[in-house]
């Protein structure tokens, strides 16, 4: 079925004033392999639609809620990695090695950003005191550790509530 124009340049619209190309597509009754084929080819024209999100969100945010998006959107994949990991059939030893590897990037990543917001600093002071917790657990009480990752992801939300704001 072809669609007219003014869809096309509405579901690029929404796309990228951020709304995911899933939900665009329903929005305007487009199948999704369309939409994201009218993106591929509008990229292909020298139209990048996620260059131009990108740059949408900057201009409307500005530069600390874009930092608080990076920031959010890191959490949210350590967040996802950490569940993955627990349904992952590797070694304990493995498995505990991979999230003390994750806690240290995340506090690493939310250093970083301390630096360019202060606020931030709690966070990741935070942040680190629980990858401490989570290595020490690792080193000397496995049974402990396994009872703290099932709430760390709590914990980090109750952290980010508290001292990402």
């Amino acid at each position: 079925m072809a669609h007219s124009q003014d869809t096309r340049n509405n579901v690029r619209r929404l796309y990228i004033e951020g709304l995911p190309l899933s939900n665009v597509s329903l929005t305007y009754e487009v199948s999704y392999e369309t939409a994201r084929n009218w993106k591929q080819l509008a990229k292909d024209k020298g139209d990048d639609w996620d260059t131009a999100r990108a740059a949408f969100s900057i201009s409307g945010a500005g530069i600390d809620d874009l930092n608080e998006q990076l920031v959010e959107y890191f959490a949210r994949q350590a967040v996802t990695t950490m569940r993955e990991l627990e349904d992952t059939k590797i070694s304990p030893q493995q498995k505990t090695e991979l999230m003390a590897s994750l806690a240290d990037a995340y506090a690493k990543f939310s250093k970083s950003f301390s630096r360019v917001n202060p606020r931030l600093g709690a966070l990741s002071v935070s942040l680190d005191t629980l990858k401490t917790v989570a290595e020490y657990l690792a080193r000397n009480d496995k049974v402990a550790l396994h009872g703290f990752q099932i709430h760390i992801e709590d914990i980090g939300a109750i952290l980010q509530e508290r001292y990402g704001k």
